[in-house]
């Protein structure tokens, strides 16, 4: 597949007001998209999506208002948890909208991901994310126009594909490009969103407001904890009949170990009749957010980030050398017939599928982008190589010179991602430790390596690990079975046995700022940051001690039965 054509006066290496083209990444339905980089005075660079409407839609009044109405609400909108654009701009007869760049992928891949490598997203932390979306929504919802009229925006397409987690730990909504304003009217007839997440209200054509996003926001958070699609393999006129008549499946049905009270929150989101839902997006968040307060659940932007980039380790690599290449190329003229050539040749493409499987074996990366009206994660195919090429244009005539092919960039390393069940054992490899269950190693070298675990109460379990080749990805999970209880000696002669209490256990989550090794009377807990580690009851002294870093000190913290103690230090 090759890398869709461009409009005359669009080329790599052309500038289009202060943004200099790189090379088109895709082209949908409604635009086609392109990657661009900024620049300015004093060294100020970055990196762009642009987003422009093909020629045959310029001449059709309803998709040119939806291009605009996204453009206008961008203006309107800043918020942590909404996409911000930057401009909208003209070039010729064409539209273009100008947005941020955005380092994650959609909530549809990390669940894809999480349940393909076994490593699910955690119920708290699928809660904070749609927390933080809905106070995204609820800011749009609620947002006030310069009369200091409320606009009553409206989303209309909620899903998991336009809801993006970025491999920092943020959260952000996405795509307004079908939001609706509260003077506006839907055309009869026409539906606009994705089927599978539509409210009844919406399924049925009639007029939407807030709580038509809540319902949307619902059943994203249904399916992030039951792990799978509300209506797997449903025809569209089910899907719509199903939403319509408010035929809905109950989140324990799926999974039966899910919390009752969260299925309570889900369920009242998902409320076939609008009045018994949650009346505003705030409404949810608050409930979401009480939910974790009451479980004593902490959720960071550092938690976040820590499991997606366990989960996207390779991604991540693949997409650092993607940007150096990119915020590196010098996009001349004369090197956009190497950049179509080099791409050419190599035999790849883009999608514009936000549906599409991630790609795990060649050395590909994936780019947030507007499409068509809805956000996908689109596929950059060889794009380092032709980024890296265009910086070698080719010389005048009369003098030829072959092509050289640029040198590939080091292979990444093999990743370890190890878990316990139950979790938080300690783990050694090759005896050394390296923490506490779940951590994540990128320094081994490939072979086999000897892993143990030992945790409180459990008998030791080890096992030799073979570790994939560069590049490749293991996940493991060690379970831990319980001591067996002490034997009692019956014989006359001998005194009874009597039972020892066993002691009582709480939890300890610390995170230290740099990272330290953490011991107990003397027994290493593990090395930061240790999550849900089993602990005697009590106030205790903890050491910590990182000899790079010359630091040796000392903390105390009290332990609670069945409790987790969270501590979070910068040293």
């Amino acid at each position: 597949m090759s890398l869709p054509e461009t409009r005359s006066g669009w080329e790599p290496g052309t500038t289009v007001g202060s943004y200099l083209l790189m090379t088109p990444i895709a082209q949908g339905g409604m635009a086609e998209i392109w990657l661009a980089r900024q620049s300015g005075p004093k060294g100020f660079e970055r990196l762009v999506v642009i987003k422009r409407m093909i020629d045959a839609l310029e001449s059709d009044p309803e998709h040119v208002d939806m291009f605009l109405t996204e453009a206008r609400l961008a203006a309107q909108l800043n918020h942590p948890h909404v996409v911000q654009i930057f401009d909208l701009g003209e070039a010729g007869q064409s539209l273009y909208l100008v947005m941020e760049y955005l380092d994650g992928e959609n909530l549809a891949v990390v669940r894809r991901m999480g349940i393909k490598h076994q490593l699910p997203l955690l119920d708290h932390h699928a809660v904070r994310m749609v927390a933080w979306a809905a106070d995204g929504l609820h800011y749009a919802h609620t947002r006030v126009g310069v009369d200091g009229r409320t606009l009553g925006i409206v989303h209309r397409d909620i899903s998991p594909q336009n809801l993006f987690a970025t491999f920092d730990g943020g959260l952000k909504v996405l795509d307004f490009g079908v939001a609706k304003l509260a003077s506006q009217h839907t055309t009869s007839g026409k539906l606009k969103g994705k089927l599978g997440y539509m409210s009844p209200e919406q399924a049925r054509g009639e007029q939407l407001d807030a709580r038509s996003d809540v319902f949307a926001l619902g059943i994203v958070l249904f399916e992030l904890v039951t792990r799978g699609r509300l209506f797997p393999q449903m025809e569209d006129t089910q899907v719509l009949g199903a939403i319509a008549h408010g035929n809905l499946p109950k989140p324990r049905d799926r999974r039966a170990d899910l919390d009752p009270e969260l299925e309570q929150i889900v369920l009242k989101a998902m409320a076939p009749r609008k009045e018994e839902r949650y009346q505003s997006a705030r409404e949810l968040q608050d409930a979401l957010e009480g939910w974790l307060g009451r479980r004593g659940l902490t959720v960071t932007t550092s938690d976040l980030a820590d499991y997606l980039r366990a989960l996207f380790a390779r991604r991540i690599h693949d997409r650092r050398q993607l940007i150096e290449a990119a915020m590196r190329a010098e996009m001349t003229p004369n090197g956009v017939a190497n950049v179509r050539r080099l791409a050419q040749s190599a035999g790849s493409g883009v999608t514009s599928k936000s549906r599409a499987e991630p790609v795990t074996g060649g050395r590909r990366s994936m780019v947030p982008v507007f499409v068509g009206g809805a956000v996908g994660s689109i596929v950059i195919a060889v794009l380092t190589f032709a980024l890296l090429a265009a910086r070698n244009p080719a010389p005048p005539p009369p003098v030829v010179q072959p092509i050289v092919a640029p040198t590939p960039p080091p292979p990444a390393p093999p990743v370890l991602v190890i878990s316990s069940s139950p979790p938080g054992a300690s783990i050694t490899v090759d005896g050394k430790s390296v923490g506490t269950a779940p951590v994540t190693l990128d320094s081994l070298t490939p072979g086999d390596h000897l892993l143990e675990a030992t945790l409180e109460g459990h008998l030791p379990a080890s096992r030799t690990v073979p570790l994939p080749k560069p590049g490749e990805r293991l996940m493991v999970e060690v379970a831990l079975a319980p001591s067996p209880p002490p034997v009692a000696d019956t014989s006359a002669e001998k005194p009874k046995t009597v039972a020892v209490k066993p002691k009582q256990l709480g939890k300890l989550t610390l995170k230290t700022t740099p990272w330290t090794s953490v011991f107990l009377g003397g027994k290493k807990l593990g090395d930061t940051p240790l999550v849900d580690v089993p602990v005697p009851v009590g106030t205790h002294l903890l050491k910590l001690t990182n000899s790079e870093a010359g630091l040796d000190s000392s903390i105390e913290v009290e332990i609670k039965a069945g409790q987790t103690t969270v501590k979070k230090l910068r040293l």
